[in-house]
């Protein structure tokens, strides 16, 4: 037994009269050519790396940090927006020492 090579797929707008072709047919094709130019994972990002990642969540605290500064200054709950703002600041700090080479 020979094996055959895969046989082109058919364009079945050719095929009809009308020239239209069915919702199952367009469907099929555009499947097809989906797959063929978009494999799988290539619309997925990259996982960020351990330190990319340490880096992104220091950046996220030290401005949650600077939010609650600002809302303590002006008067909303002073002491525990101060100590969760340097509670954010001291793990900002500890998560760019173990990034650090």
């Amino acid at each position: 037994m020979s094996a055959h090579p895969p046989r082109p797929s058919i364009d079945h707008t050719i095929l009809s009269p009308s020239g239209r072709a069915t919702r199952r047919a367009r469907k099929a094709i555009l499947d097809r050519e989906a797959a063929r130019l978009f494999p799988p994972g290539f619309w997925d990002e990259p996982q960020p790396s351990t330190a990319e990642a340490a880096r992104a969540r220091a950046a996220m605290l030290r401005s949650s940090a600077q939010r609650l500064q600002d809302l303590a200054e002006r008067g909303m709950s002073p002491k525990k927006f101060r100590r969760e703002a340097a509670s954010q600041e001291a793990e900002a700090k500890l998560l760019d020492w173990e990034v650090q080479p």
